[in-house]
């Protein structure tokens, strides 16, 4: 195992499923719903390293604190965010770390009203996000399709089979 000495860096709030083997006790993981957690990578380059218990120890970084710093990291990013496709359903991109923007509640309250009915997205894995709205079938079926896709090629870090949808600021099954 490869052991790196993290001394100063900046941190980005991850999805993970606490299921995928990537991950263990040791590494830092907050509950977030259903069958996901937060684990916070260092970077640049973010998604290769996670932040373990003992870096935390040895860093002398609150668990609060490293939770504070990754939502302002995330939140200074922002504006890499890309958004591609045409409606009924669209594909969001952020540095292959698609599922962070989750997390980003300044992202999807500027969202809001963008897409016909609620935010609906699809996060199969840790680099997919694909978004809808409640009220467009269409999209809704793409989102489903696209999610059903990547779960059934199998691969590295996947999450949520179901869809999200977005009520009152939170996450929800849909």
């Amino acid at each position: 195992m490869l052991t790196v000495q993290v001394t100063s860096a900046t941190f980005l709030p991850i999805l993970v499923s606490p299921s995928d083997r990537a991950y263990s006790e040791r590494n830092v993981l907050d509950e977030y719903f259903d069958d996901l957690a937060v684990a916070y990578s260092v970077g640049p380059p973010y998604g290769e390293r996670l932040i373990t218990w003992a870096d935390l120890e040895r860093i002398d970084l609150s668990r609060r604190d490293l939770r504070r710093r990754a939502a302002n990291n995330l939140d200074s990013m922002l504006d890499t965010v890309r958004i591609h496709g045409q409606p009924p359903a669209l594909m969001l991109s952020f540095q292959g770390l698609e599922s962070s923007l989750v997390l980003a509640d300044p992202f999807w309250d500027s969202l809001e009203g963008s897409v016909p009915g609620e935010l609906v997205i699809g996060v199969p894995a840790r680099d997919v996000v694909i978004m809808t709205g409640s009220a467009s079938q269409a999209g809704i079926a793409k989102a489903r399709r696209a999610v059903d896709r990547v779960f059934f090629a199998g691969g590295p870090h996947l999450l949520v089979q179901e869809l999200l949808v977005r009520r009152r600021g939170d996450w929800e099954v849909y």
